[in-house]
C-alpha cells in the first residue's frame, strides 16, 4: 500500500497547486507574484476540507472489508475523495478562467475600436491608474505640459486609485493599435522628444 500513500502526498500537493492555480484563474489577468499573494490563495480553507475529507475517509473506511485493514481501506476511500475535490477544483479554476478570457477579448476589441475612433479624431488617451493626487506644479506649467501633450496627438486620463488588471491588460491592445498611427504623425522617437519638451518645462 506504499504506492496508494506516495499517490495520496502527491494528490494533496497538486489540490494545494490548484488552489494556487484557481486564484489566478479567478482573477486573470493579474500578474504572477508567488509571495505577494499568498494570503489570497486559501490555502488554509483548503487544509480544512482535506480535513473533513479525512474525517469522513475515516468513517467510511469503518466499514469492514475482508483481506484489508482500516489503515488500507482508509488511504484507498482518501484517494478517491480527493481525486474528486481535485477533479471539482480543476473544473471551478478552468471555467473561472475561460469565463475571464472570453471577457478580456470583448474588452480588448472594444479598446481597438475606441483607438481606431481616437485616431480619426487625432486625440489618443492614455488611461493609467495614479490615484487622485494634489497637481505636482502651478496651473500655469500644468497647462503647458497639456499643451505639449496635445501638440503631439495625446492625452492622459487618471482613472483613480482602482487597479483593474483586466482594464490594463486590455489597454494593452489600445496602445499597439495607435503607436503605429502615433509614430507616422510625430516621427520616431516622439515619446523621447516629448519628454526632453516636458522637463524643459519642469526644470
Amino acid at each position: 500500500m506504499k504506492k496508494i500513500l506516495y499517490l495520496n502526498i502527491i494528490l494533496i500537493i497538486l489540490i494545494l497547486v490548484a488552489s494556487i492555480a484557481i486564484f489566478y484563474g479567478n482573477n486573470f489577468p493579474i500578474p504572477f507574484d508567488f509571495i505577494g499573494n499568498f494570503k489570497d490563495y486559501g490555502i488554509q480553507y483548503i487544509l480544512i476540507i482535506l480535513l473533513i475529507i479525512g474525517l469522513l475517509a475515516s468513517l467510511i473506511a469503518s466499514v469492514k472489508i475482508k483481506k484489508y485493514n482500516f489503515k488500507n481501506r482508509f488511504l484507498c476511500v482518501f484517494l478517491i475523495l480527493n481525486c474528486l475535490f481535485l477533479g471539482f477544483l480543476v473544473f471551478e479554476g478552468s471555467s473561472e478562467y475561460i469565463k475571464r478570457r472570453k471577457a478580456l477579448t470583448l474588452l480588448e476589441k472594444e479598446y481597438m475600436k475606441q483607438a481606431k475612433k481616437d485616431i480619426e479624431k487625432d486625440s489618443v488617451t492614455y488611461k493609467f491608474a495614479g490615484g487622485f493626487t494634489e497637481a505636482a506644479y502651478n496651473e500655469k506649467t500644468e497647462n503647458k505640459i497639456d499643451s505639449i501633450y496635445k501638440n503631439y496627438g495625446i492625452t492622459y486620463f487618471n482613472t483613480g486609485c482602482i487597479i483593474d488588471f483586466m482594464d490594463l491588460k486590455a489597454q494593452e491592445k489600445y496602445e499597439e493599435t495607435v503607436q503605429p498611427y502615433l509614430i507616422k504623425r510625430n516621427g520616431k522617437n516622439w515619446e523621447l522628444k516629448m519628454k526632453s519638451e516636458i522637463d524643459k518645462i519642469k526644470n
